[in-house]
């Protein structure tokens, strides 16, 4: 029995005892979860990453295709899975931008080369924005099957902005400034609704352009 196979198989004997109280069964149960995703996360974290976000088993094999930045996307993917361990686990504080910043990275793998291998576009900087956000903004354009991807991640990005630059002038002394904490449960609210959609419709676009 593998050790997968013993967490699960131990998962159920917990779930069937009669000898430990409800608050015991939940603790030990939750720790039993992170260590199975932690476990599966260690075969691909790219792969689990994109099953976990969007509960789907069909997911496109990325890694052919984005060739040695599958690597890169992957150490990403692995600093996602570090910080939550499952998606359904993110939490409304600071980790969480953590987490957005590093999830995000993983997706910019993936828009990089759909533009430039899928589209055979070359990535147009945006007058107003870097190079990153631009590449959503050039997705996001009608007639683009990739569309719904590229709003959503240009807003992310908005929002992995708002995170880490969020300051306000000081009431008792207008020439000072003050960092204001970025309201997570709107954040997380905003992943919870959209990262899904994203990370779908980029496997559904890969799947029509290379099968």
């Amino acid at each position: 029995m593998s050790y997968i196979d013993t967490l699960i198989e131990t998962k159920k004997d917990v779930e069937n005892s009669s000898d430990l109280k409800p608050n015991q069964k939940l603790i030990i149960l939750n720790l039993i979860e992170k260590e199975r995703a932690i476990k599966e996360a260690e075969k691909d974290s790219f792969v689990y990453l994109f099953k976990n976000i969007t509960s789907r088993d069909d997911v496109f094999d990325f890694q052919p295709y984005l060739g040695e930045s599958y690597l890169l996307a992957k150490g990403h993917a692995d600093c996602c899975v570090g910080i939550f361990s499952d998606f359904s686990s993110l939490e409304a504080n600071a980790k969480l931008q953590n987490w957005l910043s590093s999830a995000i990275k993983v997706v910019d793998y993936v828009v990089i080369h759909y533009l430039q291998e899928v589209l055979g576009e070359d990535p147009v900087k945006h007058n107003d924005h870097g190079k990153e956000r631009s590449r959503y903004i050039q997705i996001n354009r009608n007639g683009i099957g990739a569309q719904k991807a590229g709003r959503i991640m240009d807003n992310l990005y908005g929002e992995r902005n708002k995170m880490e630059h969020q300051t306000k002038n000081d009431p008792d002394d207008p020439t000072k400034q003050r960092i204001m904490p970025p309201n997570y449960r709107r954040v997380l609210r905003n992943i919870n609704r959209n990262f899904p959609a994203a990370l779908t419709t980029f496997n559904d676009v890969y799947k029509e352009h290379y099968q």
